[in-house]
């Protein structure tokens, strides 16, 4: 997979009291927060929209297995607040390099300048969760087709304008947070520190601007 030059936004987003500005001048204020420990067991990973159910391929890369942190960089603009990124952290390294983080037949080489690979989100909703917690919440789907009872949950934490919720199944665990503005496709990147170790996954949810 080839190297990206990816902006120091997708690591410094998730320190508290980084500042940037967006597109239209705005300027942000993040905040990390942890949102809990995602359980992964086989080191196959999704990213994909948990409410609309467009359940992607999981990510072609074998991640550590173990549980590990999600955290989200919550973004303040004016009287608002929304969830820039989310990610994985799977050591307290740095990233020194990042990678697309792609799945099964993407090809990064084939992309041109301004597009990427990513997931379609059209409920304002993105996750994380490995193999087993598609399944998990796959079942859970078949009982309740409109997922009432992940709304509710999510209802729980929402604030204006952001929630996040750990789904806890029966054999696993399913990371769900609002994706920036809304709907959109976002893109979700592979941090790898210095000794080549997977050290971050990040969704992107295009609030700020890559240059």
């Amino acid at each position: 997979m080839s190297q990206i030059k990816a902006p120091a936004f997708l690591e410094d987003a998730f320190t508290t009291g980084f500042s940037a500005k967006d597109p239209d001048g705005d300027a942000l204020k993040f905040t990390m927060v942890d949102i809990g420990r995602l359980n992964i067991k086989n080191g196959k990973i999704y990213a994909c929209d948990p409410l609309a159910l467009y359940l992607e391929e999981p990510f072609t890369t074998d991640f550590p297995k173990g549980e590990f942190p999600v955290q989200v960089a919550l973004a303040a603009i004016n009287d608002d607040e929304r969830i820039g990124f989310a990610r994985i952290k799977f050591a307290d390294t740095k990233p020194v390099k990042w990678e697309y983080a792609v799945t099964d037949g993407q090809d990064v080489n084939e992309l041109e300048k301004g597009e990427i690979f990513g997931y379609s989100v059209e409920s304002g909703t993105g996750s994380f969760m490995d193999t087993s917690g598609y399944a998990d919440y796959d079942n859970l789907y078949k009982e309740d087709a409109e997922l009432s009872t992940v709304s509710k949950q999510l209802n729980e934490t929402y604030e204006d304008t952001r929630a996040w919720l750990m789904w806890e199944g029966k054999n696993s665990n399913v990371a769900i947070f609002s994706t920036g503005y809304g709907d959109g496709l976002y893109a979700t990147y592979i941090g790898y520190d210095a000794n080549g170790n997977i050290c971050r996954l990040v969704s992107d949810f295009n609030m700020l601007e890559w240059k």
